[in-house]
């Protein structure tokens, strides 16, 4: 399993997590994240590294992090297909869950972030297979990738010309956001994306996403919330015959 990707994902189900449960460690979290990856992230977890948190302590990135990291490590060693693994990663965070904070959220807000972590973990089984284990179903219902989706040197173009904002330590610069917006092949993507792939705040990565619509870079799905999703807009694309698939 590569440590890189499942790092990412683990990043991804954290901070949610976190939103709801325990909204004042989401202001630090980028740091509070990256000196977990430090420690526990990359050298391993112990058995006993999502057990229950000390009373009065609650959730923090740490105990988050720690519990989806040792799960996807358990989950990486069963024989099951994808859909199975996928349903063990969320039954051991709901029941981690469960017995931490019950009570503290709606039950509809409980399951929608249930619903959040099975899709990202599924997301990431499929991706997994397609780059290890030939394509799978996920994959297959979808159309094969052209060799090259977009128009490369004209987004390149626009990109140097509107002046991206470049701060501090930051990765996301017109090269990055280029690399990025290609890899996407003119497909559908949330903020959630880019807020992932880059390492920045919900802020920081929706300021960037309305600079791009104002020029015409990207399209938005008209949805709102985490229904909204944004796509390489059509003279950027290689022959688009056809609105943004998922």
């Amino acid at each position: 399993m590569d440590r890189d990707a499942t790092l990412t994902l683990v990043r991804t189900l954290t901070r949610p997590v976190l939103e709801l449960f325990s909204p004042t460690c989401v202001e630090d979290f980028d740091d509070d994240f990256a000196d977990w990856v430090l420690g526990a992230g990359t050298l391993g977890v112990s058995e006993n590294s999502y057990g229950l948190a000390p009373p009065g302590r609650g959730l923090d990135t740490t105990l988050v992090a720690g519990m989806f990291f040792q799960v996807m490590m358990e989950v990486s060693r069963l024989p099951s297909g994808p859909q199975e693994r996928v349903s063990f990663v969320r039954k051991r965070a709901k029941d981690y869950l469960v017995t931490q904070l019950a009570g503290q959220i709606t039950l509809s807000q409980f399951y929608r972030l249930l619903n959040l972590i099975e899709e990202e973990v599924g997301l990431y089984f499929a991706r997994q297979d397609w780059s290890g284990n030939g394509l799978n179903l996920v994959e297959a219902s979808r159309p094969r990738p052209q060799a090259e989706a977009v128009q490369s040197d004209a987004l390149c173009q626009t990109l140097a010309k509107i002046g991206i904002p470049e701060k501090g330590r930051r990765k996301l610069t017109p090269e990055t956001l280029r690399d990025f917006l290609r890899e996407t092949e003119g497909r559908w993507f949330r903020l959630l994306d880019l807020e992932t792939r880059f390492q920045v705040n919900k802020k920081t990565a929706w300021a960037y996403l309305n600079l791009l619509l104002q020029e015409g870079i990207l399209v938005h799905n008209g949805e709102k919330a985490n229904r909204a999703r944004y796509a390489l807009a059509a003279p950027f694309q290689v022959g688009p015959t056809a609105p943004p698939t998922v």
